[in-house]
C-alpha cells in the first residue's frame, strides 16, 4: 500500500477539538475522522496516512494511521471556496496515534534520506515515495516508542507499585 501526507494548517483551522479527540483515541485506541484528500481521488482503502502540521511552527509529523474510505467529492470545507463552488475529495482516516506536538519535526525532515521530499505540502493527499515511506515509518515508529518510555515533557516514567525491599 502507498503512503500519504494528510496536511493540517492551524492559521486556516485551529483544530479546538484536538486534545479531545488525543483522548478519545488514547481511550479506544483509536479515532476516526474525515480530512480533506485535496483532488487526490485514487487513494485506496487502508493505505498508509501521516498528518503533517505545515504553516504555523512547530511543523512536522504529529499523527498517523490509515484510510479506511476512498476519497468521494465534496464541496470545499473552505466557505469562500465552497460558495465559489470549489469541491474537494474527502475520506475518512483512522488515526492510531495523535499527539499535541510534532513527533517528527521539520529539522529531523531536513536530513538524508528525507531532505530530498518536499514535506511543506500545499494539501492532503501527497504520496510520499516509497523510498522513504520505510525509512519515515522506522522514524516514526522509533519516536513512539520513546514517548512511551518518558513521560509528557520528556522525563523518565516512574514505575508503578512499590520497590521490592
Amino acid at each position: 500500500m502507498a503512503t500519504y501526507l494528510f496536511a493540517w494548517n492551524p492559521s486556516l483551522w485551529n483544530w479546538p477539538e484536538l486534545a479531545q479527540d488525543i483522548r478519545t483515541l488514547k481511550r479506544r485506541g483509536h479515532f476516526d475522522t474525515e480530512w480533506n484528500s485535496g483532488r487526490v481521488r485514487n487513494i485506496e482503502i487502508g493505505s498508509r496516512a501521516f498528518l503533517i502540521r505545515v504553516g504555523v511552527p512547530p511543523k512536522g509529523l504529529f499523527g498517523a494511521g490509515y484510510t479506511l474510505t476512498a476519497p468521494v467529492p465534496t464541496t470545499h470545507w473552505r466557505p469562500e471556496k465552497a460558495a465559489k463552488g470549489a469541491m474537494q475529495q474527502r475520506l475518512t482516516l483512522r488515526l492510531e496515534s495523535l499527539h499535541p506536538l510534532p513527533l517528527i519535526t521539520y529539522d529531523d525532515l531536513a536530513v538524508s534520506p528525507f531532505k530530498r521530499f518536499r514535506w511543506g505540502v500545499r494539501s492532503s493527499g501527497v504520496r510520499i515515495p516509497s523510498t522513504l515511506a520505510e525509512a519515515i515509518e522506522e522514524l516514526w515508529e522509533s519516536r513512539l516508542a520513546a514517548t512511551v518510555a518518558t513521560g509528557p515533557k520528556g522525563s523518565p516514567r516512574r514505575a508503578r507499585g512499590r520497590a521490592a525491599g
